[in-house]
């Protein structure tokens, strides 16, 4: 069976446990021209168009969408693209971020780099190294990063709170500006009071501010003279805008936490938490036999989930009959207890060499070399996150964390006795020259 074939088995294995939750992809590269249902992607690079009736959830590599989605959009992971038009929410959080869309709900952006256009109907939140916003937004304006530029095409209608290094707002705001930063300008129309406190702060020429401007610093505003602006008021204050002040940054960005569940809490969820913690152990000691689990999954992907179900279903009976065996002796009774302390750690181990492989699958382009342990560790917590996520459903997480032990559990079995330096033939991966996969 090819890489493209088996990683688009297990995606039809997980979407048929799981029920009519949508089009659920796991693979490579994806390209989709549309969706009757909500879209769930976890792989390479993402890209979809046409019309998407639901919500699009991914965690990618690169992600380009110029469609028009009916419901809210959630992305995690490196460059993505946004365009068209979004129903509800986009929560995004990734290397480069650039949304050009007609958007119905709020937006939660994080990234390196921030570019945020089109209309937006709620609330805008943002952050990241470099934020540029030119976008007509009808809520609240909340923006942070080391530079933060809002254009003049941008019209804010609710007031804006910022916080950076070198903060410019050419654009319009409607309602009042608190700022804190490094240096601050301003060239735009402000309708409302300006709160201001930086190092440095420079009112230009074609500043309009209709309220009164509070500056707070260790030097006074350089204010032009054709500004037309309210009353000023300056008072001096030692400020130097460093580290510390982040803390004093209340930006509410949710981020794209419905896909994967809350990646900066999942750690506190028992059952994905041990998983991870024991699925680390493994790798760093073990790490010829996670590989050697890897490959026997690779090869024999249906087998393996077949073989875990057989043996978790008979697995009361082996623990009856060891019992009862045990008991015979007074050594053997005193084992009782850590054999059925140890059976749940032992299915989260399961759990955690499950979404090795599963993770192995998906990322391991070369699957005749093993990844690397960084690699296989990044492989674990992701395939872990998006199963703490699904959790939210209501059945669906619990299912996509049976199917993922019931996948270790068998791959192990299956790879008792193999030899720790046992690679899989090559007739059996013969990976494919084209790894795209096309969902409609």
């Amino acid at each position: 069976m090819s890489i493209k074939h088996t990683i688009m088995a297990l995606g039809l294995a997980i979407t048929a446990m799981t029920g009519a939750a949508g089009a659920q992809v796991i693979g490579g590269e994806v390209e989709i021209d549309g969706s009757g249902n909500d879209v769930v992607f976890l792989g390479g690079d993402m890209t979809v168009r046409g019309n998407v009736q639901g919500d699009i959830s991914a965690i990618a590599g690169d992600g380009r969408i110029d469609a028009d989605v009916t419901g809210s959009i959630h992305f995690f992971g490196g460059d993505v693209y946004i365009r068209g038009s979004v129903g509800e929410d986009i929560e995004i959080a990734g290397g480069d971020v650039e949304v050009d869309a007609n958007v119905a709900g709020d937006v939660s952006a994080a990234g390196g780099d921030v570019r945020i256009g089109g209309t937006i109907g709620g609330e805008l939140a943002a952050a990241g190294g470099n934020v540029e916003i030119e976008a007509t937004v009808g809520d609240m304006v909340q923006l942070a990063g080391g530079y933060v530029g809002v254009h003049s095409d941008a019209v804010f209608a609710d007031g804006l709170e910022v916080a950076g290094g070198e903060i410019e707002i050419a654009g319009t705001v409607r309602g009042d500006v608190d700022i804190e930063g490094s240096e601050v300008t301003l060239s735009g129309l402000i309708d409302g009071d300006v709160e201001i406190l930086a190092e440095e702060v420079y009112i230009l020429d074609s500043a309009r501010v209709t309220g009164e401007i509070s500056v707070r610093g260790p030097s006074q505003p350089v204010v032009a003279s054709g500004a037309q602006i309210g009353t000023v008021d300056y008072e001096y204050e030692p400020f130097n805008f460093g580290a510390k002040h982040w803390d004093d940054i209340d930006i509410d960005i949710d981020g794209p936490w419905e896909i994967i569940g809350a990646p900066f809490e999942f750690l506190g969820l028992a059952v994905p938490g041990a998983a991870l913690l024991l699925g680390a152990l493994a790798v760093l000691m073990t790490p010829r036999g996670t590989a050697r689990v890897a490959r026997t999954f690779r090869r024999k992907p249906l087998v393996s989930g077949f073989l875990g179900f057989i043996s978790f279903a008979l697995s009361p009976v082996f623990l009856i009959i060891m019992t009862v065996l045990l008991a015979i002796t007074v050594i053997g009774a005193l084992l009782i207890p850590i054999m059925l302390v140890l059976y749940l750690p032992f299915l989260l181990l399961c759990l955690a060499l499950g979404a090795l492989a599963v993770g192995d699958l998906v990322l391991n382009r070369k699957p005749e070399q093993p990844l690397g342990m960084g690699m296989r560790l990044l492989s674990l917590m992701l395939v872990l996150a998006v199963s703490a996520a699904l959790g939210a459903v209501p059945v669906l997480g619990a299912l996509v964390g049976l199917l993922l032990m019931l996948i270790g559990l068998g791959a192990w079995l299956m790879s008792l006795g193999r030899e720790n330096g046992q690679t899989a033939p090559a007739a059996a991966i013969s990976p494919e020259d084209d790894k795209t996969v096309t969902a409609g």
